[in-house]
């Protein structure tokens, strides 16, 4: 039974496969260029109606936005360790976001609910994400205090919304611990100067549903990053190196794993090809121990800006036999495991309705995790995924 659900998993991930690439084919090749003109104008006018207020002509309040994301998935796990499968609604927000002072300050606030989630309770408000005041300067300085999204490493170069795979990767579970809050409150310098960028980062390591309690240690980051995309003739080549330096005490409950954190990544973009590299390094306390990490993500728009094929392999291991914690959401639904090398490959097809915007996604992934003692040390399985996510 075990390996009949494993095939009807694959024959339902290549059928759906077919299916995207057969719409987008057709979609491209049979639209003209008029047709194509009027879909771009009734989407963006759809997407123009949450902005409730603009005018640049006031220097009280330019923008006004009414903001959310909601984001649908499908997953069926397949393991040594069992078999689960679920339809979740995976993130729905809700907030605003406005610029005051001719776009000088920014004050954003994001609603996190919990509707639909693998064995956990309906739940309208869960907690805040985003609430937080942005002080623009100018493009060299820029000050944000509040509770925010800490950027650390590739897979936080940028929001969930516009992740090209359904989860973060396992050197990103280990730094962040994915307690499910990983939203912390604090403050932040950060601009670019040419084509330097840095970021200077505090905040506090106890965390609730709203700014915390300010007494659980706090954590350090800092970012330096080079844009190369000019000489190298690309649409995006950036390099950058990150580093975080936790202090924590016994009501830490976010980045309590380790003392100390360092990533180095370089996102590459020519035409249609891109290309991501990652090396990833956890000064892991005294249990978790050190933790070393390689993510390698090449990725190819089959059609221009429409269907993207993507791959992503990761390899991790750990100087404790227990080192690496499997945290992966889906597979988290089966259980908790634990060992010291860690392999893994995702192959994804994303077909972009509106941008980043409005997209469909598919998956698979293929996670390997070996050593470690004790009942709950091995995990190895196959997770399908498919979602649909949208951002406006």
């Amino acid at each position: 039974m075990k390996y009949w659900n494993l095939y009807k998993c694959r024959c339902l991930t290549l059928a759906l496969a077919f299916v995207l690439s057969a719409a987008a084919a057709i979609a491209q090749t049979n639209e003209t260029a008029q047709a194509d003109l009027k879909e771009k104008s009734a989407l963006d006018k759809l997407w123009d109606l949450p902005v409730l207020y603009k005018n640049d002509q006031n220097p009280l309040i330019e923008e006004f936005d009414f903001t959310g994301r909601l984001q649908v998935d499908y997953f069926n796990v397949n393991s040594t360790r069992g078999s689960t499968s679920f339809l979740e609604i995976r993130r729905f927000r809700l907030g605003f976001d406005s610029w005051f002072a001719d776009r000088h300050v920014e004050l954003k606030v994001t609603l996190d609910t919990a509707l639909l989630t693998y064995n956990a309770p309906s739940i309208f408000y869960n907690r805040f994400t985003d609430f937080f005041l942005k002080y623009h300067v100018n493009d060299a300085l820029n000050i944000r205090a509040g509770k925010f999204e800490p950027h650390f490493g590739y897979d936080r170069e940028f929001s969930d919304i516009q992740q090209k795979f359904f989860e973060r990767g396992i050197f990103d579970d280990q730094v962040f611990n994915n307690v499910g809050n990983d939203y912390v409150t604090g403050a932040a310098v950060l601009g670019k100067i040419g084509n330097w960028g840095y970021q200077a980062t505090a905040f506090s390591d106890n965390v609730d549903d709203e700014f915390g309690q300010f007494n659980g240690g706090y954590s350090e980051l800092f970012e330096l990053s080079y844009d190369l995309s000019k000489a190298m003739g690309a649409d995006k080549a950036l390099l950058a190196a990150d580093y975080m330096h936790m202090e924590n005490n016994a009501r830490s409950d976010v980045f309590n794993t380790m003392h100390n954190a360092a990533a180095t990544y370089f996102d590459y973009q020519p035409g249609r090809f891109c290309l991501v590299a990652q090396t990833g390094y956890g000064n892991g306390t005294t249990v978790k121990g050190d933790v070393y990490a390689l993510l390698v993500m090449p990725s190819y728009y089959v059609i221009r800006n429409k269907l993207e094929a993507i791959v992503r392999f990761q390899y991790g291991t750990a100087e404790q036999s227990n080192g690496i914690a499997l945290m992966n959401r889906q597979d988290k639904t089966v259980g908790s495991f634990t060992g010291d090398a860690y392999d893994s490959a995702y192959v994804g097809l994303n077909y972009y309705i509106y941008g980043q915007k409005c997209k469909l996604m598919l998956g698979e992934q293929f996670d390997d995790l070996t050593g470690g003692t004790g009942k709950q040390a091995g995990f190895r399985g196959w997770t399908t995924l498919a979602g649909f996510r949208t951002y406006w």
